[in-house]
């Protein structure tokens, strides 16, 4: 097919306008399952995975007419679709300078990422999840900015990359749904304890004063569905064994990663970066901690199913970051209980932002004057050095946008307004208060992507899925 540079935009990554994607696994992260989070509904809970469809009795010969890929519990994957994707995903990689497994392997990734999507979507939509046509509308405008374009225009090339419209629309729309589970899985962050950010701490601080902070590891993984009978376990179990076994026969490990790893770095010969060890599984520390560059580890099994390691490279000192960047922020806080009180201390907190920006006033006089918060009042409403993440989301989030200097917006926050200055955004030394909110951000995120991991992971196992070329 001869594609044009709008090819990789339109036929992949629309996750991006909808936020971040997951794309190291099919939609997996790069952390293994470990149980769902409580923002994640409990897949036992869900209503039951519509029942697969009635097959046409001439299904053998519907398999070369209507070139069926897949069929993911009510929907189908066409030959044809899986073709464009396979294409797009080939270019974008070319473009990124990254190789590219055989013809074959490539193929069966993208299918799987694709039975992902759609078992995912599906799961959306059973969960009462649901993309409105204006949602849909917005997304489809957005996508035209994004690449300067009108509307019609994006949908003329669309339909000249050779995807019809409407199926245009329905993967955006799949994409969205899949945005949304993300989300929702992530809304509520896992609780950390103290003892695990106690353990977490001292884990980088060993780090710190060891030679051996750092591992760069290339892995072979075969995942293994978590309700998988014992038989199938034994299958996947004999296809890495086998693998092994060409391993120890003097095959390169970069090449069967690449044909054979369904796990994250497979298209660059199973390597995962050099990372710190709080950056790696437990597993993958321990297994490699006594081996040599250059050595394979025999095959270990984890969670999400069966590994075969080789250890690069081993990195220096690589502990606990001492500094980060730090915004000094002033607060004025105002509060309110009624709307009537809402309106005038937005309106009293407005002017006060115009009369600071113009130079006329300063913020520190002004809080010392009207703040309502006794801690920060007395100070010229100084909440000192913060982390992001430290504040309020809601407060976080004006941050943002602000440069040194600035005022935000009155900012209502249930029963308070609140206007925050910038005064200085800068690198410095982190305290240990601050230590210890950056780890319990860390663990927090790491058992969030744990979490979905799994999520899909039990999505894909519960979908009917009918792979007509495996018959």
């Amino acid at each position: 097919m001869n594609k044009s540079p709008l090819h990789r935009t339109i036929l992949v990554g629309l996750l991006a306008v909808m936020g971040a994607s997951a794309q190291a696994q099919g939609l997996r992260s790069s952390g293994g399952g470990s149980g769902l989070s409580a923002a994640a509904p409990a897949l036992g809970t869900a209503p039951p995975m519509a029942p697969p469809p009635a097959l046409p009795s001439t299904f053998g010969s519907a398999r070369t007419s209507d070139g069926i890929a897949a069929i993911v519990g009510n929907q189908v994957i066409t030959d044809y679709d899986l073709q464009l994707r396979v294409e797009a995903t080939r270019q974008q990689a070319q473009a990124a300078g990254a190789t590219l497994p055989p013809p074959a392997q490539l193929r069966n990734q993208v299918l799987n990422q694709m039975i992902d999507e759609l078992a995912l979507a599906q799961y959306a939509e059973q969960m009462g999840m649901g993309v409105s046509a204006d949602t849909l509308d917005r997304a489809v405008a957005q996508v035209a900015s994004n690449n300067k374009m009108t509307v019609p225009e994006l949908r003329r090339a669309v339909e000249k990359e050779g995807m019809g419209w409407t199926t245009y629309r329905d993967q955006l729309k799949r994409e969205i749904l899949i945005s949304r589970v993300r989300e929702r899985s992530m809304a509520q962050l896992p609780t950390i304890s103290e003892s695990e950010i106690d353990e977490f701490l001292s884990k980088q601080d060993a780090a710190s004063a060891s030679p051996q902070a750092a591992y760069e590891i290339a892995q072979i993984f075969l995942p293994v569905a978590q309700n998988a009978s014992p038989e199938q376990v034994a299958a996947v179990k004999q296809k890495m064994d086998a693998i092994e076994a060409q391993l120890k026969a003097g095959a390169d490990f970069a090449k069967l990663a690449t044909e054979d790893s369904q796990g994250e770095g497979a298209k660059q010969g199973g390597n995962l970066g050099m990372r710190p060890v709080d950056r790696l599984p437990t597993l993958f520390v321990n297994t490699v901690r006594d081996m040599q560059p250059g050595q394979i580890s025999p095959v270990i099994r984890s969670a999400a199913g069966f590994h075969i390691l080789k250890l690069l490279q081993v990195g220096g000192e690589q502990g606990a970051p001492t500094t980060a960047m730090q915004s000094h922020v002033r607060e004025i806080m105002l509060s309110a209980s009624t709307e009537a009180q809402r309106l005038r201390a937005k309106a009293e907190l407005g002017q006060i932002a115009q009369a600071v920006q113009a130079g006329k006033v300063k913020f520190s006089e002004k809080a010392k004057e009207l703040s309502q918060d006794p801690a920060t009042a007395s100070k010229g409403g100084d909440l000192g050095w913060v982390l992001a993440g430290q504040l309020d989301p809601v407060l976080d989030a004006a941050l943002e946008h602000l440069n040194p200097g600035d005022v935000s917006e009155p900012i209502v926050m249930g029963n308070k307004v609140v206007l925050l200055q910038l005064v200085d955004r800068a690198v410095r030394p982190l305290e240990a208060s601050q230590k210890r909110a950056l780890a319990r951000e860390i663990l927090q995120r790491q058992k969030a992507a744990q979490d979905f991991d799994e999520l899909v992971r039990d999505v894909r196992a519960r979908t009917y899925v009918h792979i007509p070329e495996n018959d």
